[in-house]
């Protein structure tokens, strides 16, 4: 019996439905392990969605987006109280004198909601200009399907930082977990459309407020540049953008880690010095607040081994700042982190990298320890080895200060274009 186009397309959506049912199941198994009922200072998904009066004051963009991943800015227009007026404000993306509170979600997903995830774009990836100039106008029509797709979830708090992260799990609420999904897009119909959105669990990172650097940090991709920073330039430019970023107060939430106000369920080690936590970008690691300690060990999710180091001592911002002095203070947190993860988790020193970024992510001296296998962040222009520091700090105690280091920007972040600013000026 010959098998018909008719009959191919109708097994090849079955085969479909059972694929995405059964990410579904896992994703939502996850879901449902390890949550907690406590909300992040009060903010959490849904607040940031919601508006005081119309929906219109609550906008939704994508930054960006792939089929596993996406990232939205969400703004809020409202009247701000007082007591969250002076966090992450800023003017309207769109270029308006509105007061806002802007916020940053990122999403795991299905493909199925990719069309509108990505249906009100902030920047497009062809804008050769940088991302602070030339936004797209928003489209309100697709911003409020965002925002009604985003509501159609319950989301159940996993973890929070010291800081403004939060990281959820969002399940489908009961009225949306019941819809089928549509396997072809040339068969759907509206109705089935929206419902085929509202498909499927995923994870979510909340970064809210977010400041005007962490939304510069998610914007498209414009192209990278190689950066060749001298004393000179650190001196001129770099310095003083560190400085400004320590004096605004944006890294408060690092005392609330170092004195294990949060974070407690993460902590590994804890010395006069230094603590080591389990990084939260380890998304696989078991929930520290309801999995046993002995569970950790061997644990599946050790291939995605990510933990932080994060020295107590204010005043050492980056690798620029390192010294002798320092030698001894690198040399212990480097072989403390590799003893506390072969002891926790069982991986052994020689499978495990410790090394710092430049530039780093936030301007507080620490460290990352992650498996050999994991390249991001690591990179020749990029990741520097403790070990390759503290042989440089032994040869020359005033290495750091003395060298030109080499690194990758993005094109149009803040500190490119004031480095770039600064060589057109010499140069002029």
């Amino acid at each position: 019996m010959t098998t018909t186009t008719t009959d191919n397309e109708k097994r090849s959506s079955e085969d479909a439905v059972e694929a995405l049912a059964k990410k579904r199941s896992k994703q939502e198994d996850g879901c449902n392990n390890g949550s907690i009922t406590s909300h992040h200072g009060g903010t959490n998904p849904l607040s940031v969605l919601s508006s005081t009066t119309t929906a219109r004051n609550v906008v939704v963009q994508s930054l960006s987006l792939s089929d596993q991943h996406a990232t939205l800015l969400i703004t809020q227009n409202n009247k701000l109280d007082d007591d969250i007026s002076s966090l992450g404000n800023d003017k309207d993306i769109s270029g308006t004198n509105t007061t806002a509170v802007k916020s940053l979600l990122k999403l795991t997903l299905v493909p199925f909601h990719k069309a509108i995830l990505g249906s009100n774009p902030v920047l497009s990836v062809q804008d050769s200009h940088p991302p602070e100039r030339n936004l797209l106008p928003t489209n309100n029509d697709a911003s409020a399907n965002i925002v009604s797709f985003l509501k159609g979830y319950d989301f159940k708090l996993k973890s929070e930082s010291g800081a403004e992260y939060s990281y959820y799990c969002a399940t489908p609420s009961k009225s949306v977990a019941t819809s089928d999904p549509p396997m072809k897009d040339m068969e759907m119909n509206e109705a089935s459309k929206t419902n085929a959105f509202k498909f499927g669990a995923f994870d979510v990172e909340l970064i809210s407020p977010a400041t005007h650097r962490q939304i510069s940090r998610a914007m498209p991709s414009l192209g990278s540049t190689l950066i060749h920073e001298t004393p000179q330039v650190y001196q001129a430019v770099v310095q003083p953008y560190i400085q400004s970023i320590v004096d605004g107060g944006s890294l408060g939430w690092i005392n609330n880690i170092i004195q294990v106000k949060k974070e407690k369920e993460r902590l590994l080690v804890n010395t006069d010095q230094f603590i080591i936590n389990v990084d939260t970008k380890w998304r696989t690691h078991p929930p520290p607040l309801t999995t046993p300690r002995e569970e950790w060990y061997a644990h599946e999710s050790v291939q995605d081994l990510y933990c932080l180091g994060i020295v107590k001592q204010n005043g050492i911002a980056s690798m620029r700042d390192l010294r002798g002095e320092h030698v001894p203070m690198l040399k212990d947190i480097q072989q403390q982190g590799f003893d506390a993860i072969e002891s926790i988790y069982g991986v052994k020193a020689d499978q495990i990298k410790c090394f710092v970024h430049y530039q780093p992510q936030f301007y507080h001296f620490h460290v990352h320890f992650t498996r050999l296998e994991n390249e991001i962040g690591s990179t020749v222009e990029k990741g520097h080895l403790v070990s390759d520091i503290v042989q440089n700090l032994e040869m020359d105690s005033d290495f750091f200060q003395k060298r030109t280091i080499v690194y990758k920007l993005k094109k149009g972040v803040p500190l490119q274009n004031l480095i770039e600013n600064h060589l057109n000026a010499a140069i002029a």
